[in-house]
């Protein structure tokens, strides 16, 4: 995500702080969603009393019911069941971000990147194409997880586009469901 000293970073989902205290030690800020109250004890556990304890905001409840406070980049590891509504959320949030940093299912993932004519372009890949350039960064196995899921994971870069086209998302969004 290139990382700045001066950044805000929103993350979703940062589990027991892993990934949330390496970007301690680069950004100004980590705002940090979880959803799981075990989590985020254990979260304020490895941080507390350091010197990046207040560098970081944790805000508990669900990502997709929650507001979202301004931030320049965002990370993020989704349970599939989530990913489409998080992926619009994001995309319509303002002000705008720089980029997001996110990790699907792969199957999510490759839809989400697909090109026209192609077996997997389908609306959530108009819909998100419309709104932001997406590449697929790479692949995760299964074996770099404990325990291991039964589905392959993908890693993808969203930079939205700015400023957005001249459209009105939801009359568009309603036309690619028609029409497919």
């Amino acid at each position: 995500a290139a990382l700045r000293r001066t950044d805000v970073i929103l993350e979703v989902g940062p589990g027991t702080g892993n990934l949330t205290v390496k970007m301690l030690e680069k950004v100004k800020k980590v705002i940090a969603c979880e959803i799981d109250p075990r989590l985020v004890g254990e979260l304020q556990k490895r941080v507390q009393g350091t010197c990046l304890a207040n560098k970081l905001e944790i805000k508990v409840g669900d990502v997709l019911k929650t507001d979202l406070p301004f931030f320049d980049a965002c990370v993020a590891n989704l349970p599939y069941q989530i990913s489409s509504p998080f992926v619009f959320k994001l995309l319509l949030h303002r002000p705008f971000f720089r980029c997001a940093i996110l990790m699907f299912q792969r199957e999510f993932a490759l839809r989400l990147v697909a090109k026209p004519g192609t077996k997997l372009y389908c609306r959530l890949s108009i819909n998100t194409q419309l709104l932001a350039r997406v590449d697929h960064l790479m692949k995760v196995g299964k074996n770099n997880f404990r325990p291991p899921p039964k589905v392959e994971s993908s890693v993808v870069r969203i930079e939205p586009k700015n400023p957005p086209p001249p459209i009105n998302f939801q009359v568009s969004a309603a036309y690619s469901k028609v029409t497919y």
